[in-house]
């Protein structure tokens, strides 16, 4: 177990764009959208990696805030804003961090050989993580977010009125908080 212990841990982040806007896909409607990081990025990314992974401590993975799409305003968890791309990273990386787990458990039967000198397996290394992401290009127009004091962006030319990513509220006009996430009107929701 010790060994499993000394394992080297990449940060893993989600790429940002020059201005420092993650790319995010809304399960719902497929557009594309930017917003700055969320605290529960690496919560997404945590339970990406876990999610095929069997622990102990599953319930680390328990609870998240739920974001909106800034285009069509429907809610989904953390893990469900998630590119392609970003999903495939992610869904490689924690396969590599997988065949690390499993040949550094297969190691410790020839690091104990003495104790069993018949062995009937050969530990194989696993493939390193895949290299980070590139970054985000800067292919989308900022939309300013009153309710937040925030920004997104969102496709160049967007004519409707876009709803806050954090908080669920709808911009334009008067802001109207009928459409607002639960707890939306705590000011340390968003």
């Amino acid at each position: 177990m010790a060994a499993i212990s000394r394992l080297i841990v990449r940060t893993l982040a989600l790429p940002q764009d020059s201005s420092g806007f993650v790319r995010r896909r809304c399960p719902h409607c497929q557009r594309e959208f930017k917003t700055r990081p969320f605290p529960t990025d690496g919560l997404a990314v945590h339970r990406a990696v876990a999610g095929g992974t069997r622990h102990e401590n599953s319930h680390e993975l328990e609870g998240s805030a739920l974001r909106a799409c800034l285009y069509c305003g429907k809610v989904a968890p953390p893990e469900q804003w998630l590119t392609e791309a970003q999903r495939r990273f992610v869904e490689e990386h924690a396969a590599a961090l997988r065949s690390e787990v499993r040949y550094r458990q297969l190691m410790h039967v020839f690091r104990t050989l003495s104790m069993n000198p018949r062995v009937t397996f050969v530990a194989v290394p696993p493939r390193p993580p895949p290299s980070a992401l590139p970054p985000e290009p800067d292919d989308l127009a900022p939309v300013p977010l009153i309710c937040c004091g925030e920004e997104a962006k969102a496709i160049e030319g967007w004519q409707q009125l876009v709803h806050c990513p954090r908080c669920g509220a709808r911009q334009g006009g008067l802001l109207d908080r009928t459409s607002a996430l639960p707890g939306a009107s705590d000011p340390g929701s968003c």
